[in-house]
């Protein structure tokens, strides 16, 4: 009972209902859709409460607290009217996820006879979808890894490595555009183009000393990682049978005898051309030791009103997950302790922001005229663990049609008023000028991605439905305040310096609860005229997130 009373802290009964409506009944004119609804503060700071709350414990994966988020995300939608979108006609659709780690005893590594030690001078990776594998062939190192003709590199033109071992570095070619760069060196990619040349194997080398690399080695092989299972779907996994990472020690000696030495080929790479290099051979062997769990992502929709456009659906998501306790001991646990008094970090901005501004702007479709296409509305698990609540929900989809477009929030930073919004990704499809002219009607502009070094159009959910082919903006607080003290992004860039993943991403450490509902306000705005258009959202004509996977955009 106490979580009730914290959740409806501040919710009256109209505001649940919807405030234009009564038990969600549509609005008599469809003007009132189009309105900037008002969305009350005092029902963002509610949520945000409740979700950041000590008692969820920080919403780590596969904990009690995330099931309770996730109960309490469900039971809003319910009370909204909102029909269920998950698995089995139910509010969850199940993410099938793993705690995996490598089993020491069983890694090998050799080169040409030489043996390098798992977790000294290699590290052999845990699988997500096999169990054991041993592999003895040919290696030949191919740069980059990258495949990107389009930009005039491709480091497997005309190779095929069918039976043979890919051997890579780190990154991408400085000569590709930021978010296209950031992709190819993207990890997913790196093994989807090995997998596609015919490899069974992947090895990337970390050029430093073995006694270097025994410490990332300790840091990163010694607690579980978490993954999907393949119950998710196929992978590139499925055919990388084993992979690892290596020393500048054992690279080395993959280079012996070699055409180039390690350093001239490195350096090749790095001046941008396509190196292909022979190898010795190299003999590798894995087993994955595995937990599986299930973890929910929470999905609710309401049906569009036009029968011919309501097969299609405008998705909306925020993630529901965070880090947990700064004491727990676990798959990439990350929060850091700050205060010896405070070790839960509650992600108040990350997430809990966002998925209160999910479940208002729910709130405010149930209680307006239909949409004419379908809306759904998904609290995301797993982000933190790498995007895998979308990755799993985007190639499987729960939802009785298909995804036209996406608009993910993620940490909406409310601690500073904000004069503009960032739009990651809004150049890049018709959903642009839509996000434009919502923020305009909130008297806010939509600003560059006005850090661009920290990647992040690759680095929250929307990326996996991007990666699906759907047009998607992923939607964040910008840098601009009519406020002196936080102009210039001081406001979003000291909170990302002092609190973003430690204890004081706190409810109480200065939300400013009426932001978040302008921001809620603007959301809506966003997904109405999506919902409403004649035209679906398309990719921008050459694109190349477009080209890559949308099909050229439509």
């Amino acid at each position: 009972m106490r979580f009730i009373l914290l959740a409806f802290s501040g919710l009256t009964l109209a505001a649940c209902q919807g405030a234009d409506s009564t038990n969600g009944a549509a609005a008599s004119t469809s003007v009132a859709a189009y309105d900037a609804p008002g969305i009350p503060a005092a029902n963002i700071e509610a949520h945000i409460r409740f979700l950041a709350d000590d008692l969820m414990e920080g919403r780590e994966s596969g904990t009690r607290g995330y099931y309770l988020a996730a109960n309490y995300v469900a039971a809003y939608f319910q009370l909204l009217g909102l029909e269920p979108g998950g698995d089995d006609g139910g509010w969850f659709a199940d993410v099938p996820l793993q705690l995996m780690r490598a089993d020491a005893d069983a890694a090998r590594f050799s080169v040409n006879g030489q043996v390098f030690r798992h977790g000294e001078a290699v590290m052999l990776t845990a699988h997500p979808t096999i169990d054991a594998a041993s592999l003895a062939a040919g290696a030949v190192f191919v740069g980059y890894g990258v495949s990107a003709p389009d930009h005039g590199h491709d480091d497997y033109a005309g190779l095929d490595l069918t039976g043979r071992i890919a051997v890579i570095i780190n990154g991408a070619p400085e000569g590709l555009p930021g978010e296209e760069r950031s992709h190819h060196a993207s990890p997913s990619t790196k093994r989807d183009a090995a997998a596609a040349a015919g490899a069974a194997g992947m090895i990337m080398i970390l050029p430093a000393p073995a006694a270097q690399f025994a410490g990332f080695a300790a840091m990163q092989g010694g607690r579980p990682q978490t993954a999907l299972t393949a119950a998710s779907g196929p992978s590139a996994y499925d055919r990388l049978q084993v992979l690892a990472t290596v020393s500048r020690d054992a690279a080395e000696a993959m280079f012996d005898g070699a055409e180039m030495t390690l350093d001239e080929a490195l350096a090749a790479a790095r001046a941008g051309e396509s190196v292909r290099v022979s190898l010795g051979e190299v003999s590798m062997a894995q087993r994955t030791i595995r937990e599986t769990y299930i973890d929910p992502n929470v999905v609710g929709f309401i049906r569009g009103s036009d029968p011919d456009l309501a097969n299609e659906f405008v998705v909306l998501t925020a993630h529901l997950d965070h880090i947990g306790r700064a004491d727990a001991v676990g798959p990439g646990a990350h929060c850091v302790p700050t205060d010896p008094n405070n070790l839960i970090c509650n992600g108040a901005l990350d997430n809990a922001s966002g998925v209160a501004i999910l479940i208002e702007t729910a709130r405010v479709f149930a209680g307006r005229e239909r949409p004419r296409r379908s809306v759904a509305f998904v609290a995301l698990a797993a982000e933190e663990k790498g995007l895998l609540g979308s990755n799993h929900f985007a190639r499987n989809p729960t939802l009785p049609g298909e995804m036209a477009a996406n608009v993910n929030l993620d940490m909406p930073i409310i601690r500073y008023r904000f004069n503009d919004v960032v739009a990651f990704g809004a150049e890049r499809s018709t959903l642009g000028p839509i996000a434009t002219r919502a923020a305009a009607r909130m008297g806010v502009e939509v600003s560059p991605d006005p850090i661009p070094e920290q990647n992040l159009f690759v680095r929250s959910d929307h990326y996996n439905f991007v990666r699906a082919g759907v047009p998607s903006v992923f939607l964040m607080t910008g840098h601009s305040s009519p406020d002196e003290a936080d102009d210039e992004g001081r406001g979003f860039m000291g909170f990302l310096t002092s609190d973003y993943h430690r204890p004081g991403d706190e409810v109480d450490a200065g939300l400013l609860f009426g932001e978040g509902a302008k921001f809620a306000d603007i959301n809506y705005l966003i997904a109405r005229e999506i919902a409403d258009a004649d035209e679906r959202p398309r990719w921008n004509e050459g694109d190349f997130f477009g080209q890559m996977f949308g099909g050229g955009g439509r």
